[in-house]
């Protein structure tokens, strides 16, 4: 049986609320008679919370195009595209280049020769200065046109100079494309476990870490040579779980980047990334310091790019840092900086809401929720769920949808809502287990709340004490670890048990 693409619905909801208005007038512009069909189409699926082709059919049922609905689809698909395509060049370092490429292009035709090389002149710095050496190859070829029509003494030296450089930018671009494939095998070889055993990952590996491009530091001859290096390390030393050599790794990263702020200024996503992984392998590796220096430089890139970048990426950058922010202030439960971010995300979540990207504010929605319980506050905790429930689901995020309904059980308890906690228990059992989601860590958790809810009061210490040993029992495999990842119940339930808040167990936790 063929399966339903939900390609175009996952499209429509990765546009924020910007880039769907510009759509609609775009379509209205360049699609004649049929501009309505697919406005109508577009808005149709954008209501939707997930894919439901049967359901779309319905509520397109009256529409004259229903019976051409695959195609539609495709050509929709594709308009998305072409909408998106002007709104997203911005005039960052390569489009300059392009831009001057093309002006010498235009000067040529008109037989202005000389103007056209001071063109190409820029277009070749930028392009050494960024190490871009497919565009530089393109411009020493538009030189090389412009030389041939062009009378001078001394073509002869000119164009054996151009050559020379021609092979030489493409030596360095084919040394590029090895550094970026040793990259991404290494990348293979560590996020793709299923395909080698233990021993064989390890051998590949180490085989590659012995590579005269990586294993020399002098090999690489310019800066994103150096950044493919880094990049190759530093998956080499996550695969072996080594997170104070990824640390220091991400260091050498940020602090070639502030000696090359050029890199920075044209692309501030690569350096915020940095930033964000920095303090999150800071906070993993015990470097508090670290943790704050990285916060505060990240502070430093919103405040500097605001106004002067495309809202979507200071949006992207700033929200993403308050993300990483929030899980380090719950795992640290340093609750006067988690509450300051909370109080700030609260005035701007309203406010910029459909322009953060949905998979970056769920996950937000979920880390805030989970803050929240950690800190005790419940009732701001249930609105934070809520909310994430609602945007979430099993076609979106399924892992955070799921356990938002976990979640939700924690609140209910927590409040003392025990009535409603019976029959969320029971409603979200049934849930999990028609959608085949009760795994092992998923089973002791409901285990631990189906006998919770039939006990006296003066119980629940010592089922929580039972809950706590049979949560430390789980073999950690990838579920349970993304479980804990996102609230941590074996601390629940070990504060639980004592008698104390979560808070507290997370601190005495770490003073131990």
């Amino acid at each position: 049986m063929k399966t339903v693409s939900d390609d175009l619905f996952r499209l429509i909801k990765a546009m924020n609320k910007s880039e769907k208005g510009y759509f609609k007038k775009y379509a209205a512009k360049n699609e004649a008679g049929s501009k309505q069909n697919y406005i109508h189409l577009f808005d149709a699926i954008d209501t939707m919370s997930g894919y439901d082709e049967e359901l779309l059919k319905k509520k397109l049922k009256n529409e004259s195009f229903i019976k051409q609905l695959p195609v539609y689809k495709v050509y929709l698909f594709n308009l998305i595209l072409k909408s998106l395509a002007p709104n997203s060049v911005s005039a960052d370092a390569g489009t300059r280049m392009k831009e001057y490429i093309e002006n010498s292009r235009v000067l040529s035709s008109k037989a202005l020769y000389r103007e056209a090389l001071k063109q190409l002149k820029k277009a070749k710095e930028l392009a050494r200065k960024f190490s871009n050496y497919l565009i530089l190859l393109d411009a020493l070829i538009a030189e090389r046109n412009i030389l041939a029509v062009m009378p001078d003494k001394n073509i002869s030296e000119m164009r054996k100079q151009l050559y020379e450089e021609e092979i030489d930018t493409t030596r360095k671009l084919k040394k590029n494309f090895d550094y970026s494939w040793l990259s991404d095998q290494m990348v293979i070889c560590v996020e793709q476990k299923g395909d080698f055993t233990d021993a064989e990952r390890s051998k590949e590996m180490d085989k590659i870490m012995q590579m005269p491009l990586i294993s020399k530091e002098s090999s690489a001859e310019d800066l994103n040579m150096k950044f493919y290096m880094l990049h190759t390390k530093l998956f080499y030393y996550l695969g072996r779980n080594e997170l104070i050599s990824v640390k220091g790794l991400l260091q050498e990263e940020i602090e070639l980047l502030e000696e090359n702020r050029h890199f920075i200024e044209d692309n501030p996503r690569n350096y915020s990334s940095a930033l964000i992984n920095y303090l999150m392998f800071s906070q993993l590796t015990g470097f508090r310091s670290d943790v704050l220096s990285a916060i505060t430089k990240l502070n430093a890139l919103r405040k500097k790019l605001k106004n002067k970048v495309p809202l979507s990426l200071q949006l992207q950058i700033s929200f993403h840092a308050a993300n990483s922010e929030m899980l380090v202030y719950r795992n640290s439960a340093d609750t006067r900086r988690g509450r300051n971010l909370v109080k700030r995300l609260e005035e701007e979540l309203p406010r910029y809401g459909n322009e953060i990207p949905p998979q970056l504010r769920i996950s937000l929605l979920s880390n805030i929720a989970s803050f929240l319980v950690m800190d005790g506050n419940y009732e701001s905790a249930l609105k934070f769920n809520n909310r994430l429930i609602e945007e979430s689901g099993l076609n979106f995020k399924s892992d955070v949808y799921l356990f938002g309904r976990l979640l939700n059980l924690v609140i209910h308890y927590g409040l003392g809502n025990y009535d409603l906690l019976e029959y969320n228990v029971e409603n979200t059992y049934k849930f999990f287990r028609e959608k085949n989601a009760l795994r092992k860590a998923e089973s002791v958790i409901f285990a631990h709340f189906k006998r919770l809810i039939k006990a006296e009061p003066e119980d629940y210490k010592e089922l929580f004490n039972e809950f706590h040993f049979n949560l430390n029992k789980l073999p950690m495999d990838n579920n349970t670890q993304n479980l804990y990842s996102m609230l941590n119940f074996t601390m629940w339930a070990k504060a639980e048990s004592e008698g104390i808040t979560m808070l507290e167990a997370i601190k005495k936790t770490n003073i131990t």
